[in-house]
């Protein structure tokens, strides 16, 4: 059970950074600078409020996790 719950909180970072990365890489990816901003700038909204807030949701649940299963054997 407790190699579950590792795993289980592993797959939830991965899939967080990939989360991260991707929604990163749309706002500020490819073209000249910034190409998403600069052509619709009126329009164009920081990620960084959203990434914060998936991310350290799913750093709480792992952490859950993680601890969860070490909490069990004291």
């Amino acid at each position: 059970m407790r190699m579950l719950r590792w795993t289980l909180a592993a797959c939830m970072i991965a899939g967080a950074v990939w989360i991260t990365a991707d929604m990163l890489n749309e706002a500020y990816g490819a073209g000249p600078p910034y190409y998403g901003r600069t052509v619709n700038m009126d329009k164009w909204t920081s990620p960084w409020f959203a990434l914060v807030a998936i991310d350290g949701l799913i750093l709480l649940i792992a952490g859950t996790l993680i601890r969860g299963g070490t909490d069990k054997r004291r």
